[in-house]
Order: structure tokens, then C-alpha cells, then sequence
């Protein structure tokens, strides 16, 4: 398996520039990084044409670094635009010699009086999904969709839209995320084992897990969807179970990314060496 430098790796890529972004991915252990994006001209693009990302890959080549994954934030119920700016990200993911696109679905977080019902946004997001993965497909880009707000969450509410999905078009994946399911009050084994056969890509992440308190905690702390707590932490210092999701895929043959989306509240160099000796401990 190989250690992916996902979280502030786009920020520093546009902050510092493709060099010094690089050098800071080598020098710290990685071998691959990952990109965020997003699907809103409200957020500028970091490598916005072919050309800024060909010379990204060049880059990272130089440093013996590739891209695992480029990923894309998006909500795709009705949103022709959002629709297309992920083709066009697509195309990036291709000059970037990036094998998945993964993007988002439906992050919703909280259901309100003013989104959707399941079925409705089910169907509607789909075939969106589907159109871009066909898009994807000549580009040699398979699209990966990971567990993520409340709708596209846990075994069933993930499974519902990735089959549907998947039943429109062969060009897709999962992306394992070990942490998000917790948003539905979840653990992150059953929705591993469920969905082994299709993980292609693995966000790795740890997170402190409060039950029963009516009150946020405070500051850092996000809600779940059963009114529970969540807090983002240094690998193996929280509450999911990371061995158990790591056994899993070992016992998969899985030897692909395990991206890094470290984003405690430590300070950021010592949190990467603290959570890099973690998961070298248990691999």
C-alpha cells in the first residue's frame, strides 16, 4: 500500500507552487499525493488547464511522486454545471496521468425542508453520475465515489446509489472512506467488507466519537446524523477502527492508495510523522 498526501496538498500546490508542493510530499514520506478540487466557479481551479497539469505530473515525476487520485466537490442533483465542470475535470485527471476521478455526490449533511426526497435525488444524481463516467471512460479515468453526507452514506443509503449507479455504466469504483460513515452513526467495517470487491482508492482519517449529549462539545466537534459528535484526530488516537479496516483490504489483496486526510487540530508536520508511523505499525 502506498502513502497518499491528500490534505493541504492543493493549498500548498497553489499557495507555494508544483516544486516546493512536491518536494514537501517527497520529503515527508509519501509516494503519490492526492487533489481537491471543486466543482464552483466560486473556487478557483490550482491547475485550472492541460498544460498547468502537465507540468504538474512532470513535477511530480521529478520526485518520483504521481497523482492517486483527483478528486472534486460536487453536488450533482440538478446542476448542469456542476455536471459539466466535472467532464472538464476529468480531463484534468487524464493530463495529470491520474487513473480516478472521485467526486461527491450529494454532501448534504442535514435533511431540511428545502432538499430532496431519497428516491427523487436518487435518480436525478445517477444518471448525472453516470453520463460523467462515460465521459470519463475514452479519457482511461474511472470515476470512484466514496460514503460521504447523509443521503450517499453507510451500507444502504452508499449501496442504493452506487448500484444504481453502477447499473448505468461499468465505469466506476469505490472510494473507502473509513471515517465518514460515523456520520450516519455507522462503523466503517461492515461498510468494508460490503464494498471490498470495488475499492479502488482509500481515504484514511480518524475521529473522537461522543454519544448522547444534546450540547456540541465545542469548537472542531460536527454533528451526526443521529445527534451524536465527531472530532478529527491523529490516526489511532480516535475511535474508528482502522486495524480492522487495514485487515480487510490486506486480506483483499488491496495495494493501493491510502490517502491522508489528517486534518487534527496538531501541528500539521508532526501529525503526518505521528499518523505515517501508525499505519507502518500496523500494515
Amino acid at each position: 500500500m502506498q502513502f497518499t498526501m491528500y490534505s493541504r496538498f492543493t493549498s500548498m500546490l497553489g499557495q507555494l507552487g508544483a516544486k516546493a508542493a512536491a518536494d514537501y510530499a517527497a520529503d515527508h514520506g509519501f509516494s503519490s499525493v492526492e487533489m481537491l478540487e471543486f466543482a464552483d466557479p466560486a473556487h478557483p481551479s490550482v491547475v485550472p488547464d492541460r498544460e498547468t497539469a502537465e507540468n504538474v505530473r512532470r513535477i511530480l515525476a521529478d520526485r518520483g511522486l504521481t497523482v492517486a487520485c483527483y478528486s472534486v466537490c460536487a453536488t450533482l442533483y440538478r446542476s448542469p454545471e456542476a455536471e459539466e465542470s466535472l467532464r472538464h475535470h476529468a480531463e484534468i485527471a487524464a493530463a495529470l496521468g491520474c487513473p480516478f476521478l472521485h467526486h461527491t455526490l450529494l454532501p448534504w449533511l442535514k435533511k431540511t425542508d428545502d432538499l430532496p426526497a431519497f428516491d427523487e435525488a436518487l435518480e436525478i444524481t445517477a444518471d448525472a453520475a453516470a453520463r460523467i463516467a462515460e465521459y470519463a471512460a475514452p479519457l482511461g479515468v474511472t470515476c470512484l465515489y466514496e460514503d460521504q453526507g447523509l443521503y450517499a452514506n453507510g451500507v444502504t443509503g452508499f449501496g442504493t446509489f452506487y448500484r444504481e449507479i453502477k447499473n448505468r455504466t461499468y465505469n466506476v469504483g469505490v472510494c473507502g472512506d473509513v471515517g465518514n460513515v460515523l456520520f450516519v452513526d455507522e462503523s466503517p467495517i461492515p461498510f468494508f467488507r460490503e464494498f471490498i470487491g470495488d475499492i479502488r482508492h482509500v481515504h484514511i482519517k480518524d475521529y473522537h466519537y461522543r454519544t448522547d449529549t444534546s450540547v456540541s462539545p465545542g469548537a472542531r466537534w460536527h454533528e451526526t446524523g443521529h445527534g451524536n459528535w465527531v472530532s478529527d484526530c491523529i490516526f489511532g488516537q480516535g475511535d474508528i477502527d482502522i486495524a480492522g479496516c487495514l485487515n480487510i483490504l490486506k486480506n483483499a489483496g488491496y495495494t493501493g492508495a491510502l490517502a491522508f486526510e489528517n486534518e487534527h487540530p496538531e501541528p500539521f508536520d508532526t501529525g503526518i510523522q505521528q499518523c505515517m508511523d501508525y499505519l507502518k505499525r500496523l500494515i
